[in-house]
């Protein structure tokens, strides 16, 4: 997933390993962060791999040196490649994180690369909706106790079954919309 990230961030243009940390601690959200421990290794693996090049200038005002990164062709391979990879079926955290993270980059890819993430992501969700559907349902028939915990399950159900409805709307609208959409 960060590997992703950095790629399609060097798609809009070369940046420094502060930028990029700073712009992705901002879109993985406010629960999850990313350390200087893992960036930079990462940084350093995707240049060995030929995937980005390193850039050092002289030092800036504070007299550090700064380190520029940009994207190599390799590297855009490489995010092409991970573009079009099938999103986990198992929709978990990492999924959802994947997944926005592509929604952002859709511009640097085609129309049918799109298509398949979002009709991908549409499955996930429905999948993820009749789950729970079929557990409340069991809940509903067989009544387990206690009562109040119960009851309290249910409307946890209710809540994940309307925000599920609310995505699987706004996705199969989204679908639609690339998919009508001319060509770039």
């Amino acid at each position: 997933m960060y590997e992703l990230f950095v790629l399609g961030e060097l798609m809009t243009g070369e940046k420094h390993g502060y930028m990029l940390q700073d712009v992705l601690k901002n879109a993985v959200g406010l629960g999850r962060k990313i350390s200087s421990g893992t960036l930079y290794p990462l940084l350093s693996r995707m240049t060995d791999d030929g995937w980005i090049k390193l850039r050092v200038e002289e030092e800036t005002a504070g007299g550090r040196t700064r380190k520029i990164y940009e994207i190599t062709e390799a590297g855009r391979d490489r995010f092409r490649m991970l573009m079009a990879e099938p999103l986990d079926p198992i929709p978990d955290a990492e999924t959802q994180s994947t997944f926005r993270f592509k929604m952002v980059y859709f511009q640097y890819v085609d129309k049918e690369v799109r298509l398949a993430c979002l009709k991908q992501y549409l499955h996930i969700l429905e999948q993820s909706l009749r789950h729970v559907s079929q557990f409340e349902s069991y809940m509903l028939l067989h009544q387990p106790e206690p009562e109040k915990q119960r009851i309290q399950l249910l409307r946890v159900f209710d809540h994940r079954k309307r925000l599920g409805e609310v995505e699987i709307e706004w996705m199969k609208e989204e679908i639609e919309r690339v998919r009508t959409q001319q060509d770039e």
